[in-house]
């Protein structure tokens, strides 16, 4: 037992009798190595990056007025087709017409007031013989009506109502022409927008309805890309707003993505109920028809703006728990700045709110997580390995 004690005592009193150890270092003297960097203010954006859909800004159809078969259709899918109307007509009497022109054929006499026709060419035309005939029938009638009104003035002998029945007469012919006129005029179908055909619905020779589609057109000097716009960020976008749309799938010129510049036209007041965001209608010239529609691209909306933000890098922040620090360099130590509000935040950098700290003022950028208040450090502007 008394040896056991022995070999427990031994090693305490070789312990006691050897020499001193030195004391252990005094943290508070250990100089960190940190990299520090000046404090400057600079303008800052936000932005986020949304996707857009490019569309025909309209796209109309065109139908028949009037039934036949189709005569003349020269236009398929994918054919630039030009806006065009029917020529105003201008009525001409039989008197009137031989007058200016001594030379003139019975045939153009009969379709003197067609002329304003010859040369247009429609969109597309359904076979108008049929009301030709019509209409020289209805212009005989209105011709004769007029030689029959002139040689009552003539007569002596004619009463005021053989004088009334003769002008009901004319005018009674007058309104027959022009309507057969106005259907002849129907057949001339017309495109009232200038675009591409996109859809070519009946092809020439075939029979048509009054109402039924011929053909589809798309106005493509200028399309129109629609973005959903969060509601949060509401206020990003205004009406009248130039805005730069990105189309990845196509290249310009140089072989790099292609960018447009857009006008807003139009915003949504009324949010979607599922999604909660307001429709945006940006308008892109297409005047050189490059841009196809039904192109997906994206555009970057400024979500956040000042003109004087303090931001640092990310790690220049130091996490304890719920409270925030920043580390400004005081010579030879580090002063711990307390309690900051952070405003706007990345990956990289974040936004200090207020004033804690001051232009010019060189603050801790990486190393600040093994920092305390009053450390000692070897500050340096940039990383060792960089």
């Amino acid at each position: 037992m008394r040896a056991r004690k022995l070999l427990i005592v031994l090693p305490l009193l070789l312990a006691a009798c050897g020499p001193q150890m030195p004391p252990a270092p005094d943290n508070s003297l250990a100089r960190r190595n940190v990299v520090a960097g000046p404090i400057e203010l600079r303008p800052l954006e936000v932005k986020i990056t949304l996707p857009v859909v490019t569309r025909p800004i309209e796209e109309l159809e065109i139908r028949a007025a009037v039934p036949g078969r189709l005569v003349s259709m020269p236009h398929d899918k994918g054919d630039q087709v030009k806006a065009s109307n029917v020529p105003q007509a201008a009525w001409t009497a039989e008197d009137e017409f031989k007058a200016q022109h001594p030379a003139a054929t019975e045939e153009q006499v009969a379709l003197r007031n067609l002329s304003h026709l010859t040369g247009f060419a429609p969109f597309a035309m359904v076979d108008d013989s049929a009301l030709v005939q019509g209409f020289r029938e209805a212009q005989a009638m209105y011709d004769q009506a007029v030689r029959d009104l002139k040689r009552l003035r003539e007569y002596p002998d004619t009463t005021g109502s053989q004088l009334d029945n003769a002008r009901t007469r004319r005018d009674t012919a007058r309104a027959a022409a022009l309507r057969v006129m106005s259907q002849i005029e129907d057949t001339r179908i017309c495109s009232p927008v200038s675009g591409l055909v996109t859809l070519r619905a009946r092809k020439q020779g075939e029979y048509v309805n009054p109402g039924e589609l011929i053909a589809t057109v798309a106005v493509m000097r200028t399309i129109r890309a629609d973005l959903e716009l969060p509601e949060t960020h509401f206020s990003a976008i205004k009406v009248g707003d130039s805005v730069a749309v990105t189309l990845r799938t196509l290249r310009d010129d140089k072989g790099a993505t292609l960018v447009r510049n857009g006008i807003v036209a139009r915003k949504d007041t009324v949010a979607h109920p599922q999604t909660h965001s307001f429709t945006v209608e940006i308008d892109l010239d297409n005047a050189d028809l490059a841009l196809p529609a039904g192109l997906f691209g994206t555009v970057e909306v400024v979500t956040y703006r000042r003109e004087n933000a303090l931001v640092v890098p990310l790690s220049a922040v130091k996490l304890n728990g719920p409270r925030k620090s920043l580390f400004v360099v005081k010579g030879d130590r580090v002063k711990e700045i307390p309690n900051i509000q952070i405003g706007q935040l990345s990956m990289e950098w974040a936004e200090i709110l207020g004033d804690p700290v001051k232009p010019g003022e060189r603050v801790v950028t990486s190393g600040a997580q093994w920092l305390g208040d009053g450390d000692l450090v070897n500050a340096m502007d940039k990383e060792p390995t960089a």
